[in-house]
């Protein structure tokens, strides 16, 4: 019984108590009325009779916790077994002692562990009814489980789980009561908020602030519940509760920035942009299905050498949100791909091991760049290998269809990854996984072709392709964690700041050595004033040099009509130290180019001669000086010989 000031009602309230109970706790809170001598006087001569006193107030929560700390001694002592029946009750007359043998026996007869009353709030004002309305609504959110009066201070409980529940918790003011309702519950804890009480005093100290504060720590106990109830006890730092905060609030920060480009500017981003621009204009405008994009490769480059999904759905919107819905598709995939890692490994529920997902470099620098099409093939993976492990066969095969149809190269490497890791794991060869697998490759084996007609793959050198596909199986460590991360989770917790403290480092040096620009840069016309001068020649090739983080600018040309001569992957753009003058004639005649714009910015990044090697043409009468803008960017027309032309680039020896 915590008790603050209740002089008028407190001894009649212990007399009628005592009888019905075995042991007592009171803790006076620091009173300053008669309280204090009034409990000590009543206890003085009576036996199972505990009086705590507090030399100042410090509020309800901590008056309850001391009560229940005086319980887990008295348990330690085994003076109480864990299936006693605790209790807290106001001093203040609000609770009948004669409603304990109910609900008591209530909790017997029903097996609870937890028994919260229900109190008929006619009494009160509709102001204070809508205030318990909404903390109930809170707890239910919180708690996960259906509650009609969690703000109740009349509950009975099992001594086990009490004391279970009250390490994670401290509460502070009023917040004892809902929190330890909200940790029950979330324990899997039988916690029932349906037995009515009277209650024969309408008195309450709440206030707004009061109401706040409980508001705010319901799902905050959840939080703190999720982040260690896995750890051992004496694991159970600060650092498990902040850092995964952290890392949440951070990623919420930069998914909601991109959220606010219409063009996100990343290394990988205009190639979406691009291929969804055009399909919709060919679903839309032309009535058509395209399998090439006339305007990318000249005319080579395949619709979908990745990204049906999401691609197409985008495409669909693209009337309605322009340019933004990618943007969004992009942040949508990083959240999907999250959320069936869970429901691959439940125990990524975890916030620590989701926290530590996040943490991942090399996932960020997947998000920075933009690699949507990687994102939802690994979405789809989780989601198919999850319902594949409940014996869900046949949604299984088609979650890894829609995988596949993402990305060919990234799901089939990740399934492989998952199938290497149950046969380590096993010591067997995962044959369902197999089967399954196979009958998805067959079904999606269409995608499969388009990506491996993709002009790239067979127009750049082996070894530059091989350079690539290392490169892109980094973004493996993405699957790897979330199957290794709940395996480990003994290893996690024990050096936690080893863990974390790697995290931070490495994601740290990836976003200084390549920074997101693309969260503070905007999307701008490149090459309105060229473009102004000079027409788009429609028919004609063009090689248009940017940034990697520029590329934004080469979709401006096609929008404008023109057809580039390159796809947006690196092996197609060719920006690179050319062996000789020979080298690049070749790569011109060969892609039939006839107009080469570099913006100002090009040369500079990546070092390279190609304005010199124009200028080379052009005293040779092969190229013209056509524009030159105040930020440094130039244009040519070429006319490469015909006899430099090569079947394909392989042979330019680039």
């Amino acid at each position: 019984m915590p008790a603050y000031n209740e002089a008028p009602t407190i001894v009649g309230v212990l007399d009628d108590l005592y009888p019905r109970i075995d042991r007592l706790i009171i803790v006076d809170d620091g009173s300053v009325d008669a309280t204090r001598e009034m409990v000590d006087g009543w206890a003085a001569g009576r036996d199972r009779v505990t009086v705590i006193h507090f030399p100042e107030n410090r509020g309800l929560s901590a008056a309850l916790r001391a009560g229940w700390d005086e319980v887990r001694e008295m348990l330690a002592r085994g003076e109480v077994s864990p299936r006693d029946v605790a209790f807290s009750i106001d001093a203040d007359g609000q609770h009948e002692p004669a409603a304990l043998d109910g609900m008591i026996e209530h909790l017997v007869k029903n097996d609870f562990d937890c028994v919260i009353g229900s109190r008929d709030m006619s009494y009160h004002t509709g102001y204070k009814k809508l205030g318990n309305s909404a903390m109930t609504l809170i707890g239910r959110l919180a708690g996960g489980q259906y509650f009609e009066d969690i703000e109740c201070g009349y509950r009975v409980f099992r001594v086990g789980p009490l004391l279970d529940a009250q390490q994670y918790y401290r509460g502070f003011k009023y917040s004892e009561t809902v929190e330890v309702a909200v940790i029950l519950a979330r324990l899997g804890y039988r916690v029932d908020n349906t037995f009515p009480i009277n209650i024969p005093v309408a008195r309450t100290r709440t206030r707004l602030f009061d109401a706040a504060v409980d508001a705010v720590c319901m799902p905050l106990s959840w939080y703190r519940l999720a982040c260690n109830r896995d750890a051992a006890p004496s694991e159970r730092t600060r650092l498990l509760t902040w850092f995964p905060a952290a890392v949440f609030l951070l990623t919420a920060v930069a998914l909601f920035l991109m959220l606010l480009k219409p063009f996100y500017l990343g290394d990988d981003s205009a190639h979406s942009y691009a291929h969804v621009w055009y399909l919709s204009q060919s679903l839309f405008t032309r009535h058509e299905f395209p399998w090439h994009v006339a305007q990318l490769e000249n005319g080579q480059a395949v619709m979908f050498p990745y990204g049906l999904l999401p691609w197409l759905p985008d495409a669909l919107l693209y009337p309605i949100f322009g340019n933004w819905i990618v943007t969004a598709s992009m942040v949508v995939g990083v959240l999907f791909m999250a959320v069936t890692a869970v429901y691959l490994r439940p125990a990524m529920r975890s916030p620590v091991m989701m926290g530590l997902f996040f943490l991942n470099p090399l996932l960020w620098n997947g998000i920075t760049q933009f690699q949507l099409a990687a994102f939802w093939a690994f979405a789809f993976v989780f989601l198919g290998l999850g319902l594949l492990e409940r014996h869900h066969r046949g949604l299984a095969a088609a979650a890894l269809v829609a995988a596949i149809s993402a990305h060919p190269l990234m799901s089939l490497a990740a399934l492989g990854v998952y199938g290497l890791w149950q046969w380590i794991a096993g010591r067997r060869f995962p044959v369902d996984l197999g089967l399954t697998c196979l009958a998805a490759a067959v079904i999606a084996s269409p995608s499969i072709y388009l990506f491996l007609s993709t002009p790239a793959l067979h127009e750049s050198d082996p070894m530059v392709l091989l350079l690539s596909l290392i490169d892109n199986m980094r973004r493996l460590s993405i699957v790897l964690l979330v199957l290794a991360l709940p395996s480990l989770s003994d290893l996690v917790y024990r050096y936690q700041r080893i863990a974390v403290g790697t995290g931070v480092a490495l994601t740290a040096g990836i976003l200084v050595f390549l920074p997101p620009s693309g969260l503070w840069e905007q999307s701008q016309p490149r090459f309105a004033d060229y473009l102004a001068q000079h027409p788009v020649d429609v028919g004609a090739s063009y090689r248009v040099m940017t940034k990697n983080n520029h590329e934004d600018g080469m979709v401006e040309f096609m929008k404008a009509g023109a057809t580039l001569a390159n796809e947006f992957f690196t092996e197609s753009e060719h920006r690179e130290q050319f062996p000789s003058l020979d080298a690049y004639v070749c790569l011109l005649a060969t892609r039939d180019i006839r107009y080469v714009v570099i913006s100002g910015d090009y040369e500079r990044t990546f070092a390279v001669p190609e304005k010199r090697l124009l200028d080379q043409l052009a005293v040779a009468g092969e190229a013209n000086w056509q524009y030159g803008g105040t930020d440094g960017t130039v244009a040519y027309t070429v006319d490469p010989p015909a006899a430099a032309r090569r079947a394909s680039l392989r042979d330019c020896h680039l």
